[in-house]
C-alpha cells in the first residue's frame, strides 16, 4: 500500500500538490450517527445515497511517533502486514476481494495514526466488514511472514527513497532537523537496521496493544441501511476483544531560536530544489487557520503572489508551493513547507533572496481584501467538490472523530476561516515565518549515487 509520504512526493515531483483541505461556504450538512460497541470500538455513520457504493474507513491510534527508539517502522510495516493473511483470509486474499467487485483500497501511514478503507459497491458492505473484522481480531503474524514483509519493506525504501529525486532529503533529513522531539523527527519507515533486529514477538506485542477495538474509529460513508449497518459491525466486530487502553499524547516541540541551513548533493535531482520550513501550532488552532490561509493566499494559483513574482515576473522559479503538513500531516505541533524549485540556471541563494522579499513584503503591508475574499473562496469550493466522495467524506469524519472532538464537529467548521482578518495573517507571518525559526535544506543536483 503507499503512505501519504509517497503521495505526497508523487506530487512533488510532478512539481503539483493539491491544495489545502478547504471547508465550504454553502451551508452544507453531513449526516452524521455515532455509537460506540461494548468493546470499544468507535462507529461513524453518514449516509450517501447519491450513488450505490459506500466506503469503509478505519483508523487506528497509531503511528510512527507511538514508538520507541531501537524498535522504528513498527506502524509501518503493519501497514503492510494487515493486507495479508488472517484466520479466515488466505495470504494475498485480501486485496482479490476487494479488486473482485470492482472496488479500490489502500492505507497509508502517519506520524499519529494508520488508515484503512476501501469503497466498493454498497452490495458488498457486509464483505468489507468481515475483512477488516478478520485482520483486526486475528492477523497472522509468524516469523516466516514478517520476514517476508520485512523484505517487501526494504525494497520500498529503496525505490521510494533511494530512487526518487530529493526523497531522501525530504523523507529523512529534513524532519530530523525541522522537529525537535524524536517522536516526529525520526522517519515513518523507521530504522532497517531496527526490523531486521526486532524479534516476532515485539512485533505482536506490538499489535496487541494497538490494533484493538477500543483503539480504532470505524466510518461508514455511503449507500446503507442503517439499522441493517449497525446489525452488521455488531456481527463482525462485537465478538472482538477489548484491548489495553492507550494515551496518546503529542510531542512537545522546542521552540527555534536559531536558523538551521544545509545544502545537500543529490545525483537524481533534476534541479536545484530549496525547501524552507517554519514550526506552526496544532491543526485547529487559530493561528495554524490563519497560517493555511496565508499559505493559499502566497501560492495557490498561477495569480497567487508567490507563482506570480518568482515564476512569472522574475523567472526564477519554474514552481513555488506552500503546504502545511507537508510531507506527511501531524496532529500535534507541525512544519509549514515551502518548495522553491529553481528554474533554468538560476541558483538557489537568489530564488531563496526573492522568497524571502515577498515574506517580508507580507510582514510590511499585509494582504489585500481582495486576495483574502479569493483565498476562502478557493478553500470553500474545495470543501465543496470533496463532499461527492465518500472516501472524502470518510476520512474528514473519521479525523474529526479520532483528533478534533467529534465527527459531528465537521459540520459548520468551515466558519472557523469566515472569521480570520487580514489583521490575523499579518499577524501570524511576523510571528512565524521569521529567519530565526527557518530551517533550510538547498538539495542541488550532484555527488555520488
Amino acid at each position: 500500500m503507499r503512505p501519504l509520504a509517497h503521495l505526497a512526493l508523487a506530487g512533488l515531483i510532478g512539481l503539483a500538490i493539491p491544495p489545502q483541505v478547504a471547508r465550504a461556504a454553502n451551508e452544507v450538512t453531513i449526516p452524521v450517527e455515532k455509537f460506540k460497541l461494548d468493546n470499544g470500538l468507535q462507529v461513524v455513520l453518514s449516509e450517501d445515497h447519491s450513488a450505490p457504493i459506500v466506503t469503509v474507513y478505519i483508523t487506528y491510534r497509531v503511528g510512527s511517533s507511538q514508538e520507541v527508539e531501537g524498535r522504528t517502522g513498527f506502524a509501518h510495516l503493519f501497514e503492510h502486514m494487515m493486507f495479508n493473511g488472517s484466520k479466515n483470509i488466505p495470504e494475498g486474499a485480501f486485496g482479490y476481494y476487494v479488486d473482485n467487485t470492482g472496488g479500490s483500497l489502500n492505507g497509508n501511514t502517519e506520524p499519529d495514526r494508520t488508515n484503512y478503507f476501501e469503497t466498493v459497491p454498497s452490495n458488498f458492505l457486509e464483505g468489507m466488514l468481515y475483512l477488516e473484522a478478520s485482520r483486526m481480531e486475528s492477523l497472522i503474524l509468524t516469523e516466516e511472514s514478517l520476514n517476508n514483509e520485512k523484505d517487501v519493506v526494504k525494497e520500498e525504501v529503496r525505490q521510494q527513497q533511494e530512487n526518487q529525486p530529493f526523497a531522501k532529503t525530504i523523507l529523512l533529513d529534513w524532519p530530523a532537523a525541522a522537529f525537535s522531539s524524536w517522536a516526529y523527527s525520526h522517519s515513518i519507515y523507521g530504522s532497517m537496521e531496527d526490523l531486521s533486529n526486532a524479534p516476532a514477538q515485539a512485533f505482536i506485542d506490538f499489535f496487541d496493544r494497538y490494533y484493538t477495538p477500543n483503539n480504532a474509529v470505524l466510518v461508514l460513508c455511503g449507500d446503507f441501511d442503517p439499522a441493517n449497518a449497525k446489525a452488521l459491525i455488531e456481527k463482525h466486530f462485537g465478538p472482538i476483544k477489548k484491548g489495553p487502553e492507550n494515551q496518546q499524547a503529542f510531542p512537545e516541540e522546542a521552540a527555534q531560536t536559531a536558523a538551521v541551513y544545509k545544502e545537500v548533493q543529490d545525483p537524481l535531482a533534476p534541479v536545484p530544489l530549496a525547501l524552507v520550513s517554519f514550526d506552526i501550532p496544532p491543526p485547529r488552532e487559530k493561528d495554524r487557520d490563519a497560517l493555511e490561509l496565508l499559505a493559499t493566499i502566497l501560492t495557490d494559483g498561477a495569480s497567487a503572489r508567490l507563482p506570480k513574482a518568482l515564476v512569472d515576473d522574475k523567472k526564477l522559479a519554474s514552481a513555488v508551493i506552500m503546504n502545511a503538513g507537508f510531507p506527511i500531516p501531524t496532529y500535534g505541533p507541525g512544519q509549514l513547507a515551502t518548495l522553491l524549485v529553481a528554474a533554468n540556471g538560476i541558483k538557489l541563494p537568489d530564488l531563496r533572496a526573492a522568497y524571502w522579499e515577498q515574506l517580508e513584503e507580507v510582514k510590511k503591508k499585509g494582504v489585500t481584501p481582495a486576495e483574502l475574499k479569493r483565498a476562502k473562496a478557493k478553500i470553500y469550493k474545495g470543501y465543496i467538490d470533496g463532499l461527492s466522495k465518500t472516501l472524502y467524506k470518510s476520512m474528514q469524519l473519521a479525523t474529526y472523530e479520532t483528533f478534533y472532538g467529534g465527527a459531528e464537529k465537521l459540520n459548520g467548521d468551515y466558519k472557523r476561516f469566515d472569521k480570520i482578518s487580514a489583521a490575523d495573517l499579518k499577524r501570524v507571518a511576523n510571528t512565524y515565518l521569521t529567519q530565526e525559526r527557518s530551517v533550510t535544506f538547498d538539495i542541488v543536483p550532484g555527488g555520488a549515487q
